[in-house]
């Protein structure tokens, strides 16, 4: 059976295609995807899918999807195309950062310094209820 992934409401996690973003970053992003699976549930194609940034920067589908980047601009080129233009709404220290989009939803930039520090913006999004507004945006829950 074929999965369908409908370009409106399948969340992309986009992780570095490193070495280093791979065996960091990419845990970190599957934790964030069983969260999106987890409150998208009874909603047809309300899920989170985890690809490189490679994949992303590469697709001409690629903006249609809503996606959020995990992992710091130096390891994570789709954060490094998206973190100059969205707000931030979450900072800590210099260290921690969340930054999204607040009117459309499609754009969101989880990450920090080092691993550990990526790992609290990932927990602070989800705990914190900017996952639910970012879902509720991207999937049109509240429209």
């Amino acid at each position: 059976m074929r999965r369908y992934f409908d370009v409106r409401k399948t969340v992309l996690l986009v992780v570095g295609y490193g070495i280093l973003a791979e065996e960091e970053d990419r845990p970190i992003a599957y934790e964030v995807r069983q969260a999106i699976n987890d409150k998208g549930k009874g909603q047809e194609s309300c899920a989170g899918v985890v690809v490189s940034d490679m994949w992303i920067l590469n697709q001409e589908m690629a903006d249609l999807f809503p996606a959020i980047a995990l992992g710091a601009p130096g390891v994570n080129a789709f954060t490094a195309q998206i973190y100059e233009d969205l707000p931030v709404v979450f900072a800590r220290d210099e260290q921690v950062f969340i930054q999204m989009e607040q009117g459309r939803g499609k754009r969101a930039a989880l990450w920090g310094i080092e691993t550990r520090s990526t790992r609290e913006a990932a927990e602070v999004f989800v705990r914190d209820g900017l996952l639910d507004r970012f879902l509720d945006l991207a999937w049109q829950r509240n429209a």
